[in-house]
């Protein structure tokens, strides 16, 4: 018999069609077929064929699947197969399209993989040939629509792949005629209009490849907002270059492993978990987009779900991503930062993840488009927390629990995590204890799991306990068990709930174990090395604090999480278990106890992280002159050997410190931690973390000590300021300065100066920005300072006046900063200097001069291997090159220069190397491809929200439109904004080679 679902359902025997005329069966038969040879549930059918089961869902069901055997005739009972859970479809020596059409594709792309690409063009259209029109044409409901989205899916990525092996074997004219139908059906495929680029160029029309690239550029602009990726935009300098072009292999996206590994016993759950690997569904159809668990705490929704997880990942080979969301925290886990530890691990870099909540879940969901993922987010709060996590395309699966019922989350196959069963329950605490002793008493076996409610977690307190006392028997335990009658108000079960379980284990402690039981659920880290232990009890040695770290994990009060990277032994309190910890120490321990143990762990966090932050060469001076802290609370050659990587096994840690300084009102370690760890966030592009910290400490500051005020402010400038976040900037200026003048502190006062003329600058209010700056070197000179900080106020105020056109006044103010920079600051910054140095003199006509100049600074930038700096020394030099009329090597400079300014993402730089190509091709007769890289510059500079540089490139514009309304649309838009920003137009500094008139 012959099955086939590419197109209308169809089924053929013995060459005559057998007619299946009710939709509804045709369903049930396509569903069958897709899990071909495994389980279909019944459950799963029922969904499928109905959006609203009736009450007979079932019986029809049944009546469908025979009515499908009396059709198939004899033999129908092999086929289709009566199982207790639902019903199987054998295919054995029967045939289904969709199963030929991907064993043809797999030997197609082995082929291809040999180099074989003649064999993968005739597989490939012996494949394509099975289509009978859209899949699945003839069935409906959601069920379908999602299959038919999934399969087209396939049926598009192997004609891609078609049309990589027609290009390698010069099938040019065939690919050309396929693709306008497909280009038409899916306009944003950057693969498609690559292949045809590439088929255009093959057939000898060069050309028409670079009109191709042209046309798919202002669609993508016009219709998305976006500019190609940068395949295509390779493919284009490349043909521009006159290369070879081939196909490009697609590069690999990372593939996420994030799942941890089960480390809890799992008994009981084996129906449980093969029902939720059913609805997660096999790898050859599409998934159930979200499934939900839910229950209460310690029932073992974490441990179940990530079972099921590894047991399905095979199903998703691109990866599966997880979070805790921390939803039985005081403070849930921020959906934008999960979004960020997501969007890294998907291969989003820190110069590239979005700051914009609503960009950052756009980004997130084009990331894993047409993937097929797994998504694990454990412990969710709330639906507002978990719907920007969601994907948003088929293909993915979700997986959620929490303690919470989630009614919002609609669409989603829920489960309710039962209580164990007793059989297993009594396993679990067997396992634990160890068999032969339960098998002597099993009625007391039985009786301790019944006064555990069958909760996991209580039955595994309770076994462990019993484990470490080894004397008892279990009906001794049972009594002490049976006495406790204390509860967890969240999670009673019946009379006896987590609280109980925990407590016995709690109260057989000894009164100092006990005491640091209680002080280790004060931390709200996530989980926390050695010392961390050691300084809550304060005056006890390390060694007996450690036996009491390994008694406490014997009895599952705290959890042993192995290693580190830097070699740490770690520990984590369970959520319950640590509730019931805080919750002791509220009851037992005085207040000043409490927030004394807590200050010398966050003060010990401090001390390590001045020691990292002094060891790191990030250049920056957010803690400088800070008084911190200065003995670790142990030896931490970890510390001392890789910094770095101690921050980064120590970030999240770090983060939550600042939280729990600021909820005890110790602004001087808030704000210490916030500021000792501002470098390295900012070299880790971890803004997020950095934005955030600064936030907490500062209003906490503001009522304590002006001194670390100011310094937090300060560095809340540095992050806002590279965040782009200009409106926000003057607010934090102003109060910088008032602190400033109100501690009478000169240095400070120049430095809130200083920001103050930056941001004015940043906004084009260079008047303003002027003022600012001359103000703050006049309180330099008047106050005696000296140094770096005087030099980058000189560069800020150099580059004002060039930027209003007026070289001559920044000429002696960048001689007096370089002056100072070779004597007292780095190469970089001696670099950065020269190239403005040299911009200068090209601006005064001194070229010469600025050769030399531009020279030295590309020399001193490649010395130290500051990649991006020389980029914009090659620009300046292209630039120059220019004026000089020396043409050669501008355009390879350029192209240098942008390749750089791309790969770390500096948008700014970008635009302006982009302006400069435009210029170029203006001038070498190409009016087109000028006004394309202007436009692209001008798409930025509207991004980033700079006036002033928009007004700049639609001058170069105006340059080059030949249209005269084109021009005077331009003109009269860069008139405006001079006149709004009060400019003159000496500020637009266009460059003498550009055409004068309009039209190149």
């Amino acid at each position: 018999m012959q099955f086939g679902l590419l197109g209308p359902v169809e089924v053929r025997h013995n060459g005559r069609s057998l007619t299946i005329r009710s939709g509804r069966e045709r369903l049930l038969l396509a569903v069958l077929l897709l899990n071909a040879d495994r389980l279909t549930q019944v459950s799963r059918l029922v969904d499928a064929l109905w959006d609203d089961p009736p009450r007979s869902a079932r019986a029809q069901l049944h009546n469908m699947i025979s009515s499908l055997r009396r059709r198939f005739g004899s033999g129908a009972d092999e086929l289709i197969v009566t199982r207790p859970a639902g019903y199987e479809l054998r295919l054995g020596g029967h045939d289904l399209d969709v199963v030929q059409f991907r064993r043809l594709v797999d030997r197609a792309r082995q082929a291809a993989s040999d180099g074989d690409h003649r064999l993968a063009v005739s597989l490939l259209d012996t494949a394509n040939s099975l289509w009978r029109g859209p899949a699945l044409t003839d069935v409906t409901g959601e069920w379908a629509e999602l299959t038919r989205q999934a399969l087209h899916e396939e049926r598009l990525a192997t004609t891609e792949a078609w049309l990589d092996a027609a290009l390698m074997v010069g099938r040019h004219d065939d690919v050309l005629r396929a693709l306008p139908v497909l280009i038409e059906e899916n306009p944003y495929r950057e693969r498609l209009h690559e292949a045809r680029m590439v088929a255009l160029v093959g057939a000898g029309r060069r050309a028409d490849g670079l009109a191709a690239y042209r046309e798919t550029y202002r669609r993508f602009v016009d219709d998305l907002g976006v500019e190609p990726g940068p395949r295509l935009k390779e493919l284009e300098q490349r043909i521009l270059r006159e290369e070879t072009v081939i196909p490009e292999p697609v590069v690999q996206l990372p593939t996420p492993r994030q799942l941890p590994p089960v480390t809890t016993v799992l008994t009981g759950r084996e129906k449980l978990i093969g029902e939720l690997c059913a609805e997660l569904g096999p790898r050859d159809q599409p998934p159930r987009s979200m499934v939900l668990l839910v229950g209460p705490g310690g029932v073992g929704k974490t441990t179940l779900a990530l079972a099921v997880a590894h047991q399905v990942s095979g199903s998703f080979p691109d990866g599966q991503l997880y979070a805790n969301l921390r939803g039985t925290q005081d403070e849930p886990a921020d959906g934008h930062g999960v979004l960020g530890r997501f969007l890294r691990a998907l291969g989003v870099t820190g110069a590239n993840l979005p700051d914009d909540p609503e960009l950052r879940v756009a980004l997130y969901r084009s990331s894993v488009a047409g993937r097929r993922m797994l998504i694990v987010l454990d412990d969710a709060a709330s639906e507002e927390q978990i719907r920007p996590l969601l994907p948003g395309t088929p293909g993915c699966a979700t997986l959620i629990t929490s303690r919470r019922q989630l009614a919002a989350l609609v669409g989603a196959a829920r489960w309710t995590v039962p209580m164990l069963a007793p059989d297993a329950a009594t396993g679990l605490l067997s396992t634990v204890v160890g068999a032969e002793r339960a098998i002597r008493e099993p009625d007391a076996a039985a009786a301790i799991v019944d006064l555990c409610g069958h909760l996991p977690l209580a039955v595994c307190v309770a076994a462990a306990r019993l484990a470490v006392r080894p004397e008892w028997t279990l009906e001794e335990f049972r009594l002490l068990l049976a006495e406790q009658r204390r509860r967890l108000d969240e999670l009673a079960v019946g009379d006896l709930d987590v609280r109980a379980s925990i407590g016995l284990s709690y109260e057989a402690l000894d009164p100092l174990p006990r005491l640091l039981f209680r002080r280790l659920g004060l931390i709200t880290a996530p989980d926390w090395p050695t010392w961390v232990a050691v300084e809550l009890l304060g005056e006890t040695p390390r060694s007996p604090v450690e036996r009491m770290l390994d008694q406490l994990a014997d009895t599952h009060l705290i959890e042993a999480r192995g290693r580190d990277e830097l070699g740490q032994p770690r520990y984590r309190l369970h959520d319950l278990v640590a509730d019931f910890a805080r919750e002791r120490a509220l009851a037992e321990d005085a207040e000043p106890e409490r927030v004394a143990a807590l200050s010398r762990v966050l003060t010990g966090w401090l001390a390590l992280a001045t020691e990292a932050d002094e060891r790191i060469d990030h250049g920056m001076m957010f803690a400088a002159g800070l008084d911190c802290p200065r003995a670790a609370p142990e030896p931490a050659p970890e510390v001392v050997q890789a910094p770095a990587r101690w921050f980064e096994t120590e970030r999240v840690n770090l983060v939550t410190a600042v939280d729990q300084a600021c909820r005890i009102g110790r602004a001087d370690l808030a704000g210490g931690l916030a500021l000792r760890m501002a470098g390295f966030l900012t070299v880790r592009s971890y803004d997020d973390d950095r934005d955030r910290t600064l936030s907490q400490a500062i209003p906490l500051a503001r009522s304590h000590d002006d001194r670390l005020l100011i310094r937090l402010l300060g560095a809340q400038f540095a992050v806002r300021a590279q965040r782009d976040r200009y409106a926000e900037l003057p607010e934090i200026i102003a109060e910088e300065l008032a602190v400033a003048r109100r501690l009478g502190d000169p240095r400070s006062e120049f430095n809130a100066l200083t920001h103050a003329g930056r941001t004015a600058r940043m906004l084009g209010r260079f008047a303003d920005a002027a003022r600012w700056l001359e103000e703050a070197l006049a309180t330099a000179r008047r106050t005696g300072l000296t140094g770096v900080a005087i030099s980058r106020a000189l560069h800020y105020l150099a580059s004002v006046h060039t930027d209003r056109g007026r070289p001559e006044a920044a000429l002696p103010l960048l001689e007096e900063a370089l002056e100072i920079s070779r004597a007292a600051t780095g190469a970089r910054t001696t670099a950065i200097y020269l190239h403005s140095y040299g911009r200068c003199l090209i601006e005064m006509g001194r070229l010469t001069d600025a050769v030399r100049t531009l020279d030295e600074a590309l020399a001193t930038a490649r010395d130290i291997g500051d990649d991006r700096g020389a980029a914009w020394v090659e620009h300046a030099q292209a630039d120059l090159e220019m004026r000089l009329g020396t043409w050669s090597s501008v355009a390879s400079r350029l192209n240098s220069s942008l390749q750089v300014q791309e790969k770390v993402g500096d948008q700014e730089g970008t635009a302006e190397v982009l302006r400069s190509l435009g210029d170029l091709a203006a001038v070498q007769g190409r009016p087109r491809d000028a006004v394309t890289m202007l436009q692209r510059s001008l798409t930025i500079w509207r991004r980033l929200g700079n006036r002033l540089e928009q007004a700049r490139t639609l001058a170069h514009l105006e340059r080059i439109h030949r249209a005269g309304k084109d021009r005077a649309v331009c003109r009269e838009e860069w008139e405006a904004i001079l006149a709004d920003l009060q400019l003159d137009r000496a500020c637009l500094r266009l460059p003498p080679y550009l055409p004068a008139e309009g039209g190149c």
